[in-house]
């Protein structure tokens, strides 16, 4: 039996957890999360509070029904915005304040329906009013109808469609290629990704640095060909759902480890083989044979596949 076959038999025989939810408090239904606080379904979504049914949250406090949000707050169905406060509805948006239905703004206040500005106030589905005006118009609207939430949605639709689009979405970036990339440098292939930094084919991917091949990551650095990293990981390869950990290969679901190779399930451990303690100078020796036997073989490189087959599993009822 070579090494992977004896990984996947140590993976079946691995009680898993239901859920990926570290350092939380008071937040049911949150996976693939760290350190929220008072937050009930949402999903890659690391450091909020009071916030629920989002995916890809960032840093955020009061946020609901939000995807790819970061640093904002009080903010209610927006995708895509960052250091927003109390915007409904907006999309593309950044440091932008009571806003609603917009799409594409920066440094905005108190706009509605609008599309492509920047560093404006009191717009009413792009045309400039005056603060009096632009509150009897938003009163004037009801928003508290659907069927005037609907005309809106709508009517600010028009108006995007009159504006330039971006190819790309890049902001603060250097020497990327990529989309939706945000306080970025010398990243290729990379999208949905903020604050990152050396790095390639990444997606959904936070504060990371000099990694590759890597889905959903936040404060991780070296990592290769691997999914759900967090928690400061680092030098972490062919790895799945690592948290605090450094110096390991063919592991999942490993909590603050160390130098581990092939283990599955461990948390605070350092120098383990297929979950099997060794000493330091046994387990550096091993794992190069390890290693050697996997190249010859040809399997050396391969990322974990899952364990389940689709057939096997609810998704495919």
């Amino acid at each position: 039996m070579n090494f992977l076959e004896e990984l996947e038999q140590l993976r079946l025989a691995t009680p898993r957890l239901y859920n990926i939810n570290i350092g939380s408090e008071n937040s049911d239904y949150c996976t693939h999360s760290d350190k929220n606080k008072n937050c009930y379904l949402i999903f890659a979504a690391n450091y909020n509070e009071d916030s629920m049914y989002g995916g890809l949250v960032i840093d955020s406090r009061d946020c609901v029904d939000n995807n790819n949000c970061e640093k904002s707050e009080l903010c209610y169905e927006c995708i895509d915005i960052e250091k927003c406060y109390d915007c409904t509805f907006c999309q593309l948006c950044k440091n932008c304040t009571e806003c609603l239905f917009c799409y594409d703004c920066t440094s905005c206040m108190n706009c509605f329906g609008c599309a492509g500005l920047r560093q404006k106030q009191w717009c009413f589905f792009n045309e400039q009013l005056t603060p009096e005006e632009y509150k009897k118009k938003l009163t004037e609207f009801n928003l508290r109808t659907n069927a005037n939430r609907n005309r809106a949605i709508e009517l600010s639709h028009q108006v995007e469609l009159k504006i330039p689009h971006r190819a790309l979405t890049m902001i603060n970036c250097e020497n990327c290629v990529g989309d939706m990339l945000v306080n970025c440098k010398n990243c290729f292939a990379c999208f949905d990704v903020h604050g990152s930094q050396d790095c390639m084919y990444m997606t959904d991917c936070w504060r990371t640095k000099d990694s590759l091949d890597i889905v959903f990551s936040d404060g991780t650095e070296l990592c290769y060909e691997s999914f759900s990293l967090g928690l400061g990981s680092y030098n972490c390869n062919f790895c799945n759902f690592i948290r605090g950990s450094s110096d390991c290969e063919y592991c999942e679901l490993c909590f603050n480890c160390k130098n581990c190779f092939g283990c599955v399930g461990l948390q605070n451990k350092e120098f383990h083989i297929l979950n099997k303690p060794y000493s330091r100078e046994e387990y550096l020796k091993r794992v190069v044979e390890i290693k050697a036997q996997m190249r010859v073989n040809g399997e050396y490189g391969k990322h974990l596949e899952t364990t389940y087959k689709f057939e096997d599993t609810a998704a495919a009822d």
